[in-house]
């Protein structure tokens, strides 16, 4: 597909579809991608990927009928076929409630609908390569290893629907996570982690990633042996978002209406309104945040549990899912407002906000006695009912005494809540924006804190350093 994306949107609208309504979202995701092992630069490159997304409506007496088709590779002259081939199958198909008894978006027109999107081109990593070129010399001289990846994304968004609305988004992101590794003179190998992420690499430091790695390191020269138990730690940002994440994943208004989630209400109802963390904690989302901001409207190109293809393009506004600790709004679709009428759409970015002070260095010096966990990997459910997690720290868990780290533990497989660590918070730093490391690549615009809390629950030692 060559085509421009919004004059694609507007070829599928223009075609027949008597007795259906129509939505087309065109999406151009443009990719540039670094890759370092072993101190040297092993690939680059740029992608572009242009899609069409048809999604047609068709009303029955019990309801709305849809169905919904993604293509990669579309000929204009094909338009018209794909849509009647579209309208047949959802002419066949089953009721959808999640899809019924809601108007499609109205007749607002972005102005810039008609604008290509913008180009990314090598010169993206222009403010990355130089700071990098010397940090990964300067690991070399030092017998260090770096590996790690840098990565720039401009996704671009066309939504058009048959009832006249037009809206358009363009978005970038960019983010950097870097794996060093170091033998010990004793010839135990330590490893250590950063990332970070912004909308452009501008906005990124590789020195003070480095400075990071460079801390983690001289903390992994004593070991200091931790026995597997309960314990008050401190949850580095990229920690917190990654137990943050899921919480908010689970918070569907359907599975809590049907009892199948933490925020059902055991005998029948949810929790909304109900204290479920710390009154410390507030979760929200704002397309219009002015460090994360999103697309203002609704993108789904298919129904499901907590969506609907029948909410695109309409407008979003900023919602308060945690509230100091109560459960304020559930994610679902406008059709299920008439069962829950705090049920709200979901918004690509993540606000926590835990009324904290200082940095993460001021949070560890305020620590008596506690183990700090930089990073979170292999986050699997276990229990969806309590929210109960499992999962490993990764490349560094540190012993915190009289406010300051005094050596490195084992890593550790844990088992926790994010309800319960989230409630158990005594002390957290501010929130700024957080590249999280086991969901990053889903969830890229996050702002978090770091945490102290106790009670997290490291039930047995991981052989990985």
């Amino acid at each position: 597909m060559n085509q421009n994306p919004s004059s694609l949107v507007e070829q599928a609208l223009a075609c027949s579809h008597v007795g259906a309504e129509l939505i087309a979202i065109a999406d151009l995701e443009q990719r540039g991608n670094l890759r370092w092992a072993q101190n040297s630069l092993t690939t680059n490159g740029l992608t572009r990927a242009l899609s069409l997304t048809l999604i047609v409506l068709v009303q029955d007496p019990g309801g709305t009928k849809t169905v919904a088709q993604t293509f990669t590779n579309v000929d204009a002259d094909d338009m018209q076929s794909m849509i009647n081939v579209l309208i047949d199958a959802a002419n066949l198909a089953e009721v959808s409630s999640g899809d019924s008894g809601v108007e499609l978006a109205g007749d607002h027109v972005d102005p810039t609908f008609a604008e290509l999107a913008p180009v990314m081109d090598p010169e993206v990593f222009t403010p990355l390569i130089q700071p990098l070129a010397q940090a990964l010399n300067r690991a070399r001289a030092a017998d260090l290893t770096w590996s790690g990846y840098a990565e720039a994304n401009t996704d671009s968004t066309w939504v058009g629907v048959s009832s006249g609305s037009r809206r358009v988004h363009h978005q970038s992101a960019a983010s950097i996570e870097i794996t060093q590794r170091a033998t010990r003179a004793d010839g135990v190998l330590v490893s250590s982690w950063a990332g970070a992420s912004a909308n452009t690499f501008d906005e990124l430091s590789i020195p003070d990633m480095e400075n990071t790695l460079q801390q983690a390191r001289g903390w992994s020269e004593v070991d200091i042996d931790v026995d597997p138990g309960h314990y008050d730690v401190i949850l580095t940002a990229e920690a917190v978002a990654d137990l943050a994440i899921p919480a908010l994943w689970e918070a569907s208004a359907r599975d809590a209406v049907e009892g199948s989630s933490a925020f059902a209400q055991p005998g029948g109802g949810t929790k909304l309104g109900q204290t479920v963390m710390s009154p410390s904690i507030s979760i929200s989302s704002d397309p219009d945040h002015p460090e994360v901001s999103t697309a203002p409207f609704v993108v789904e190109h298919s129904s499901g549990p907590t969506s609907s293809v029948a909410d695109n393009a309409q407008p979003l506004e900023a919602t308060q899912w945690i509230d100091k600790g109560a459960l304020r709004h559930l994610i679902g679709p406008r059709s299920y407002q008439t069962t829950v009428e705090q049920t709200r759409p979901a918004i690509d970015n993540i606000i926590i906000d835990s009324q904290g002070s200082g940095t993460l260095a001021d949070l560890i010096a305020r620590t008596k006695n506690g183990l700090l966990i930089t990073c979170l990997w292999y986050i699997r459910d276990v229990d969806r009912q309590t929210m109960l997690l499992t999962g490993l720290t990764r490349d560094g868990v540190y012993v915190v005494k009289d406010g300051k780290v005094v050596g490195a533990a084992s890593n550790f497989r844990f088992n926790v809540s994010p309800l319960d660590v989230f409630s158990n918070i005594v002390d957290s730093t501010e929130s700024s924006r957080t590249q999280p490391r086991e969901w990053g690549e889903y969830a890229q615009r996050v702002i978090a804190p770091a945490v102290m809390t106790t009670g997290f629950n490291l039930s047995t030692r991981s052989d990985a350093r």
